[in-house]
């Protein structure tokens, strides 16, 4: 499977697209005299790129994203200055042509726009998550290591005064049946009567 590569004043050569993508940039390159730290892509007539460059996994065949027989112009991707904050934007896609359509040019500039803006929503949202995972790991709430010995004494001291609550209403509960007891024979003697008094004892029994 073979495609053809124009580049410089429409010259071209045939590459075999059969091989890893990694292969193929790293050929184009030394067949155009590149240096092996230009970042190059390869894009279709009407100025598509196929974004080889950007591929996870440069071993995947280069096939699979080049249709055999078509023809590709050579572009060469510009980023920032090495070493500065914008080293990896994107400043300009240049195709490799002596004469290039302006519509090509064009083509070329929309996405390499859209790639520079891609780039900046990704490091915005990076940093969001950045910034909220800071927050609210300095909002969570300290635990306190005697926390457990705080509980326990606690739960021990409710649990004596339960037990002090009951000795209580059993020692008012004694109590109030004394004093019920002896209100009642009071009650019962006062109102007896001599007369009555044996025929009660013999009910009563008091």
């Amino acid at each position: 499977m073979f495609i053809i590569i124009k580049h410089g004043d429409n010259q071209e050569f045939l590459v075999n697209s059969n091989c890893s993508v990694l292969l193929l940039l790293h050929y184009t390159r030394k067949k155009m005299g590149l240096r092996k730290t230009d970042t190059i892509d390869l894009c279709d007539e009407t100025g598509t790129l196929k974004l080889l460059f950007l591929t996870k996994t440069p071993g995947d065949y280069a096939s699979k994203f080049l249709t055999a027989r078509n023809i590709y112009y050579v572009c060469k991707v510009e980023r920032g200055a090495p070493g500065t904050r914008i080293e990896n934007s994107y400043k300009a896609i240049v195709p490799l042509l002596k004469y290039p359509e302006p519509e090509l040019l064009e083509s070329l500039r929309t996405q390499c726009d859209f790639l520079e803006r891609s780039r900046i929503k990704m490091l915005r949202t990076l940093e969001a998550k950045r910034l909220a995972a800071m927050e609210s790991s300095v909002n969570l709430p300290a635990r306190s290591p005697k926390s457990g010995g705080a509980q326990q004494t606690t739960s021990t001291s409710s649990q004596l005064k339960v037990g002090d609550q009951m000795k209580t209403g059993h020692l008012l509960a004694n109590h109030s049946i004394r004093l019920g007891q002896t209100s009642l024979r009071d009650i019962v003697n006062s109102i007896k009567r001599p007369s009555e008094s044996s025929n009660y004892q013999e009910i009563t029994g008091i």
